[in-house]
């Protein structure tokens, strides 16, 4: 049995990635970051850590106490909280310190290679959530018209777009025109972005992993939420990557998405 360090952040993936690990027979040991963190996670773990974004040195501190010899980051960690009230301890100066080009790629790097320095290398997790990826064809109830199918591929075209630049994973879509582009403010406020610019709604929204996406870290995910922002906007599919893009609790998703006629499509 091995011990799994979780570098957790928002949202239910770190969570899953929890339960999945420990059935399989696994210690899992979190560090999770105050403000974004769900607090369920503490009774999902066999131990853990709360930092605030920026404590690096507390972190490893963290993994090595627990007797991680390996890690997974998971979660999303809201941009702009970097600017709003990171706490930058010693060892973090020095880990940014590395980074020139501060994107979201370089930065996370960077936490790579200084984690694998000091024994507690970044793996990646997808063998541990086979079970949640998003599958190829329609999830749900709902079919797409000829229409949004061209828009949906046109949009993973223009979502792997922005990947190779590194500003974000999503793009909106409309008769072949992109509405809004994902960058600092992510998924959400891009998908009402593009709401606020198709009014009559009927929009397709486009997620994709970066093209040579390092895949320990910053994989795309989706999940109910993902789906009431759509259903608020008025958008109308929702187009991913298939066997790439995370998928959080497909039951609920793909209920909450035929009860407001949207459709789940996954593309290779």
């Amino acid at each position: 049995m091995s011990t799994i360090g979780l570098i957790a952040g928002g949202g239910r993936f770190p969570l899953l990635f929890a339960e999945s690990a420990r059935r399989a027979g696994h210690r899992v040991v979190a560090v999770a970051h105050r403000n974004e963190t769900d607090p369920a996670l503490a009774e999902a773990v066999d131990a853990i850590t709360w930092v605030k974004l920026g404590q690096i040195g507390h972190l490893l501190e963290g993994l090595k106490a627990g007797g991680a010899t390996q890690s997974v980051m998971l979660g999303a960690i809201t941009k702009r909280r970097f600017f709003a009230d990171a706490m930058l301890d010693a060892t973090g100066i020095r880990v940014l310190a590395r980074v020139a080009i501060r994107s979201d790629d370089n930065l996370l790097r960077a936490m790579a290679r200084f984690l694998e320095e000091e024994g507690v290398p970044i793996t990646d997790p997808t063998p541990y959530l086979q079970d949640r990826l998003a599958t190829a064809g329609v999830m749900g109830r709902h079919q797409p018209t000829a229409e949004e199918l061209e828009d949906a591929r046109y949009g993973l075209e223009l979502a792997r777009g922005i990947g190779r630049l590194d500003l974000g994973q999503t793009v909106v879509v409309k008769d072949r025109v992109a509405l809004a582009v994902e960058a600092l403010e992510g998924t959400d406020a891009c998908i009402r972005r593009g709401g606020e610019l198709a009014r009559s709604g009927g929009f397709v929204v486009a997620k994709a992993v970066k093209p040579g996406q390092d895949r320990r870290f910053d994989l795309p995910a989706v999940g109910p939420d993902t789906v009431d922002t759509i259903r608020e906007a008025k958008g109308r599919v929702l187009a991913v990557e298939a066997g790439a893009t995370l998928v959080m609790d497909l039951p609920v998703m793909v209920e909450k998405a035929d009860r407001a006629k949207i459709v789940l499509l996954g593309l290779s």
